[in-house]
């Protein structure tokens, strides 16, 4: 089975009031720093929503078939564009994420599960540290013409296999960087 990687970076970062993609950490850009770690992938993706180009990549850049419509929007396009079976996806506000994180998960995916999915001891499910088949797109896509943009909801209609993630172990790789005093 061949798995890519999507770095989801498509958002409006209302709540930190600029591109949360285009912020530094030890001296680069978080949008740099996940392409640098996962660039062994043989597919690579960048989820970008509408937004501006990112310079410097050569990771492929899509934009939303359904504009507006947040993370399953993002996740819908490049589960539609790659050509991989599935896609390890991290969103660009996680900075410190692991390629070692991102292969455990992905070894995780076996045939009967569509998804496999981060979940903290803690209860906390993270859908944008995950690994997504292909298939899925189609029931993205009905999730979004019915009007529904949550992601979580898709989950009903998948075999998700959550893997536990310990937090004393990968707390930080999990760390969004959200608001402004996240990012202080």
């Amino acid at each position: 089975m061949k798995i890519g990687c999507v770095i989801m970076a498509g958002g409006k970062s209302s709540r930190m009031g600029t591109d949360k993609a285009l912020l530094e950490i030890n001296g680069k850009k978080f949008i740099e720093q996940l392409v640098e770690e996962f660039d062994g992938f043989e597919e690579k993706l960048i989820a970008r929503g509408n937004n501006s180009r990112i310079d410097n990549t050569s990771w492929k850049l899509v934009k939303d078939i359904y504009q507006e419509r947040g993370p399953i929007g993002g996740l819908h396009a490049v589960l539609t564009e790659c050509e991989s079976d599935a896609l390890f996806c991290i969103s660009c506000d996680m900075p410190l994420m692991k390629r070692t994180l991102a292969d455990y998960l992905c070894s995780s995916l076996t045939k009967e599960y569509d998804a496999v999915i981060a979940k903290t001891e803690d209860g906390r499910i993270h859908p944008m540290c995950a690994v997504y088949r292909k298939k899925i797109a189609t029931i993205l896509e009905e999730q979004i013409l019915s009007g529904n943009n949550r992601i979580m909801s898709a989950f009903e209609r998948l075999q998700v296999k959550y893997v536990s993630i310990d937090l004393e172990k990968d707390a930080q790789q999990l760390l969004n960087v959200n608001t402004p005093q996240d990012y202080s």
